[in-house]
């Protein structure tokens, strides 16, 4: 099959500009650590011994691209007290959703 005339030219634009937002999205391989902190309290994150972010009470934070592969997360409270740690492992492309409820 052979595209002639011009309403093939508007077909082979639209695709062209369409394909790459596409492909954009679907080839995500960031890989995001997203922390909702439904305690009582403001907490600490720590990825790989590596403090990240902190995240108040009632709110949430997220790290982007922490990369694929083993990943040590750990949680502080204000007063430096360890309040959970946690091994993962991400492939590429996927996310990490943590829930903390309790300090």
């Amino acid at each position: 099959m052979r595209l002639r005339g011009p309403r093939s030219h508007v077909l082979i634009l639209v695709l062209a500009l369409a394909l790459p937002a596409c492909s954009q999205d679907l080839l995500e391989s960031e890989c995001n650590l997203v922390v909702l902190n439904q305690s009582t309290c403001s907490l600490s994150v720590y990825v790989d011994g590596q403090e990240a972010f902190a995240v108040r009470a009632g709110s949430d934070g997220t790290l982007d691209d922490i990369g694929p592969g083993r990943h040590v997360l750990e949680v502080m409270d204000t007063q430096g007290r360890l309040v959970q740690r946690r091994a993962i492992e991400l492939a590429t492309g996927e996310d990490f959703y943590w829930t903390l409820d309790h300090c």
